[in-house]
C-alpha cells in the first residue's frame, strides 16, 4: 500500500498536476483504517482549509482530533469492508494491529475534573464503569439528555452502544449490580404533592431489558439529589441508596432546606421496603444541609454512611446503623456516629473549606478522603481519615505540604487496602497506597488526570476513564504501580 502510494505520488509529480491523489483506504500506522480522498470529498469544509498537497497522514491526525467528535466518517463503510484491504508489500498480515478496527464512534463528552467540587456540595455522578457478563468493560455516561451505554472489548474498542432513555427530568445516578443494573431518576414537586413521584428506581437486566421499577412519592421533597449526589450499595437482595433532597418549606422559616435520604429496595419485586426523609437530628442517620453522601455494606453487613455536613451535624460524620444489617426489609432505627472533622463556622453556613471524594473498607475500619482548607478559607491540602471498626474511633492524617489540591478518590483494592489519587490546581496527577490503619506510601506523579468515573479493579488493574470535549481516555494501573494511557478504538 505505501509502495502504491509512493508510486502515485511521483506520477503527480511528473504530470505537473497541483493535485494530490490518493489511494483507496489504507491501514494508517496505528492500524485503524482511513480514506484521505474520501474524507476530503465528503467534508468539502475541510477541504477548503487545507492545502492541496496535504498528506493523508495529516487528514488522519485531523479525524482523531476532531472528525470522529464530530461525528465525521473515516472512510466509505457502505463501499469498502475494512478485512478486505490489501497487505502491505512484506508483510503477512493485513493489520499491523491485531485487533479489528471499529466502524463505532463513542460518544464524546467531558467529565475531566469532575470528581472535585471545589465550592461548597457535590453534584450527581454523570460517568461510570463497570466490568461486564462478557469480562469486559461497559460505559454507562449520562450526555446532553441521553443515558449513553458503550461496550468495550480488552483493547479499549467500542463493539456495542445504545441508549437508555430518561423516564423522568432529572437524572440520578447508576449502579452496576451483581444480577442486574439500575438507574435512578427524579422529578420536581413544586406543588409539595404527596402523591407525585419524585425518585423512581428502575431495574434494567445485564443486557439492558428493562425489568420493572419502584417509586417514592411526595416524601418531604420539592427536588431530588438536590445538592448532592447519588450512591448505592447491596447486600443479598437488597438495594440501599444514599443521597439527598431539597425538602418541603420549613413551617419554622418558610424555607426549603436540605438533607439527607435514604431508600431500601428488594430487588425481587422492586418493592420499596423502607426509606427515611423526615426532619430529625443525627441519631438515627439525618444529616443537613449534607453536600455529598456515601454508603457501603461492611464484612459484618453493617450499613455504613458518610455524609459531608454543613448544620446538623457540621462536620464530616460517618455512620453505623445499630438495629439494621444488610439484607433486611429495614435500616432505620439509631446510628453509632464518628466525626472526622468538624468544620469551623456558623451552623447553615454553606462553606465548610472541605469536598469529600471517597469511602472504602479495611480490615479494621473505614478510609476516608477529603481536601481541606483547615477552616481558614485559603487553599486545600489532601487528607486521609480512618475510622476503626471497634469503638469507631477517626484520626485524620494531613497528606500533602503543598496547597491548591482537588477532591481526591479512594479506590480499594481489597480489604488490605488500595489508592488514594487525586490532582492539583494546574492538573497534575498524584497518587498512593493506603493501607489498612490510615498509613499510606511514598506519592507519585503521572501523566494522568481525573474525572467522576469511580475507578475499578479490572483484570488486576486499576482502571478508569477521562473525557475532556472527547471521547475517552481509559487509564489503566499495573501491579507495579505503573499507569498507561489508551484512547478508545485506538485513536
Amino acid at each position: 500500500m505505501k509502495k502504491k502510494l509512493l508510486i502515485t505520488a511521483l506520477a503527480v509529480m511528473l504530470l505537473g498536476s497541483s493535485f494530490p491523489v490518493y489511494a483507496a483506504p489504507e491501514c494508517m500506522a496505528d492500524g485503524n483504517i482511513f480514506d484521505a480522498e474520501w474524507y476530503l470529498d465528503q467534508n468539502p469544509d475541510i477541504a477548503a482549509v487545507f492545502p492541496a498537497d496535504v498528506s493523508a497522514e495529516v487528514l488522519y491526525q485531523h479525524y482523531i482530533a476532531y472528525g470522529a467528535q464530530e461525528g465525521r466518517a473515516p472512510y466509505n463503510a457502505a463501499a469498502f469492508d475494512p478485512a478486505n484491504i490489501l497487505p502491505d508489500p512484506g508483510t503477512s498480515n493485513n493489520v499491523p494491529n491485531t485487533t479489528i478496527p471499529s466502524n463505532l464512534l463513542p460518544a464524546v463528552s467531558r467529565n475531566r475534573d469532575m470528581q472535585n467540587y471545589s465550592y461548597n456540595w457535590a453534584n450527581t455522578i454523570k460517568s461510570y464503569l463497570y466490568e461486564n457478563q462478557t469480562g469486559a468493560l461497559t460505559r454507562v455516561e449520562f450526555i446532553n439528555g441521553q443515558i449513553v451505554v458503550e461496550d468495550y472489548d480488552s483493547d479499549f474498542y467500542l463493539r456495542s452502544n445504545r441508549t437508555i432513555p430518561m423516564e423522568l427530568s432529572i437524572w440520578g445516578g447508576f449502579y452496576a449490580g451483581d444480577k442486574y443494573n439500575f438507574v435512578v431518576f427524579g422529578q420536581e414537586n413544586p406543588s409539595q404533592d404527596n402523591g407525585k413521584e419524585v425518585i423512581r428506581v428502575v431495574k434494567y437486566s445485564k443486557d439492558w431489558k428493562r425489568l420493572g421499577q419502584t417509586s417514592l412519592r411526595g416524601a418531604n421533597t420539592t427536588v431530588p439529589f438536590a445538592a448532592g449526589t447519588v450512591r448505592c450499595a447491596e447486600y443479598g437482595d437488597y438495594l440501599y441508596i444514599r443521597t439527598c433532597h431539597e425538602m418541603y418549606a420549613s413551617s419554622r422559616d418558610g424555607r426549603n432546606h436540605q438533607a439527607n435520604m435514604t431508600l431500601a429496595v428488594r430487588q425481587s419485586d422492586m418493592a420499596l421496603t423502607d426509606s427515611y426523609h423526615i426532619v430529625m437530628n443525627s441519631s438515627v442517620g439525618y444529616v443537613s444541609h449534607s453536600f455529598n453522601q456515601f454508603v457501603l455494606i461492611d464484612q459484618n453487613k453493617n450499613i455504613v454512611t458518610l455524609d459531608h455536613g454543613d448544620a446538623y451535624p457540621r462536620s464530616l460524620v460517618l455512620m453505623r446503623y445499630k438495629g439494621a444489617k444488610g439484607g433486611s426489609d429495614k435500616f432505620s432505627g439509631g446510628v453509632e456516629n464518628s466525626t472526622l472533622v468538624a468544620f469551623p463556622g456558623t451552623i447553615g453556613d454553606n462553606y465548610t473549606g472541605a469536598s469529600v471524594g471517597g469511602f472504602a473498607e479495611t480490615a479494621n475500619g473505614f478510609i476516608t478522603s477529603f481536601n481541606y482548607d483547615g477552616g481558614n478559607h485559603g487553599t486545600r491540602e489532601i487528607y486521609i481519615g480512618y475510622t476503626s471498626k471497634a469503638g469507631l474511633n477517626s484520626t485524620v492524617t494531613r497528606i500533602t505540604e503543598s496547597a491548591g489540591m482537588q477532591t481526591p478518590i479512594v479506590v480499594p483494592t481489597g480489604l488490605d487496602g488500595g489508592y488514594l489519587m487525586w490532582t492539583d490546581a494546574v492538573g497534575t496527577f498524584y497518587y498512593t497506597r493506603y493501607a489498612d490503619g490510615g498509613t499510606i506510601g511514598a506519592i507519585a506523579t503521572a501523566d494522568a488526570a481525573l474525572s467522576d468515573c469511580q475507578p475499578i479493579v479490572h483484570n488486576g488493574e486499576v482502571v478508569w476513564y477521562v473525557t475532556d470535549n472527547s471521547i475517552p481516555t481509559f487509564y489503566r494501573l499495573d501491579a507495579s504501580t505503573m499507569i498507561t494511557k489508551t484512547t478508545a478504538n485506538g485513536l
